[in-house]
């Protein structure tokens, strides 16, 4: 069975990286980089296609949302301006210690951040239906997976083809059953990122981009 499941996902990848993908290059966001960032409800808008009574239900669970992220920015103001002039002066300096300790200290905050605008996350998606929460999921791993190719920029047929293969990968990672904590279900999900990689980097990237994006070896 998992032997079929990962032929499932190559075979999902290679055809919809290979076929057209005029549907989704018209849905997709042209020139990403250059456009203003949309907020996170203009996103799960447009992306889910949510009806007059879903974007009414939405703005309250938003609201919501701000005003906790705002609470905790007020209550974190001093915490977040060390960590960020800590980040800064770490980069500027020479000490490998002192960028470890802190990146830590900044990834501890952002933790604490996200943390504080769970509840509202969550409720957020309350208002999609279960076609559109798999739909967002998927929007999701798409805009986290842009950001490991930042360096580089994709044309709109680039963009919609790595949409399209994070659609067919977010199927497979939610099929993975286990929580958090499982090491089984975090490898088999290891495994599913490093083919939707793969296929990013190795079909539709070109060579020239490929290089630009490419992991330096430590050290080197």
């Amino acid at each position: 069975m998992k032997g079929l499941r990962w032929f499932t996902l190559g075979v999902a990848l290679a055809v919809l990286i290979a076929v057209s993908v005029e549907a989704g290059e018209r849905g997709g966001r042209r020139g990403r980089g250059k456009e203003p960032e949309q907020s996170q409800y203009d996103l799960m808008v447009g992306e889910c296609k949510l009806t007059d009574d879903q974007q009414t239900a939405l703005k309250v669970k938003v609201k919501a949302k701000d005003d906790a992220l705002a609470a905790w920015s007020k209550a974190n103001a001093e915490k977040v301006k060390t960590a960020e002039d800590a980040v800064q002066a770490a980069r500027s300096g020479g000490d490998a210690d002192a960028k470890k300790k802190a990146g830590a200290a900044m990834r501890a905050l952002n933790a604490e951040r996200a943390a504080a605008t769970a509840d509202a996350d969550a409720a957020m998606l309350t208002v999609l239906t279960a076609e559109q929460k798999a739909k967002w999921q998927a929007f999701l791993l798409y805009q986290n997976v842009m950001k490991r190719f930042r360096k580089v920029e994709l044309t709109d047929e680039q963009t919609a083809k790595v949409k399209a293969a994070c659609g067919a990968a977010w199927k497979e990672l939610s099929a993975v059953e286990g929580d958090a904590d499982d090491k089984a279900a975090k490898k088999v999900k290891s495994a599913i990122d490093g083919k939707l990689r793969w296929a990013i980097e190795n079909v539709i990237l070109t060579p020239e981009q490929r290089a630009a994006t490419a992991r330096k070896p430590r050290g080197g």
